[in-house]
């Protein structure tokens, strides 16, 4: 075989498997940014880094998160990546008193 053809052929496969590989990121980018637009006060939702907190305050870039009772932390809006499903999602009748 003709090594043009060759280097083509090799060409086209490297192209489609950037395409299949960049795809579900893109989407998903897309999805959380999406998100990140969305949130308001009450939804309980997960950060970056593995924090579940429910909203209490959202301003331009930044969230107030409580994350305990009376323990409110100030996050970037970048940070919270998704909700809680609902099947995870506590009550806020059920948290324990101390």
């Amino acid at each position: 075989m003709d090594p043009a053809i060759q280097f083509v052929v090799f060409l086209v496969a490297l192209i489609g498997l950037w395409f299949v590989m960049t795809r579900n990121t893109r989407a998903q980018q897309r999805r959380v940014a999406e998100l990140q637009a969305e949130i308001k006060i009450g939804d309980e939702v997960i950060i970056t880094a593995g924090i579940f907190g429910t909203v209490r305050e959202v301003n331009d870039d930044r969230v107030e998160l409580e994350i305990a009772e009376g323990t409110v932390i100030t996050v970037a809006r970048q940070v919270v990546v998704r909700r809680v499903p609902e099947s995870e999602a506590a009550p806020a009748d059920e948290h324990p008193e101390d």
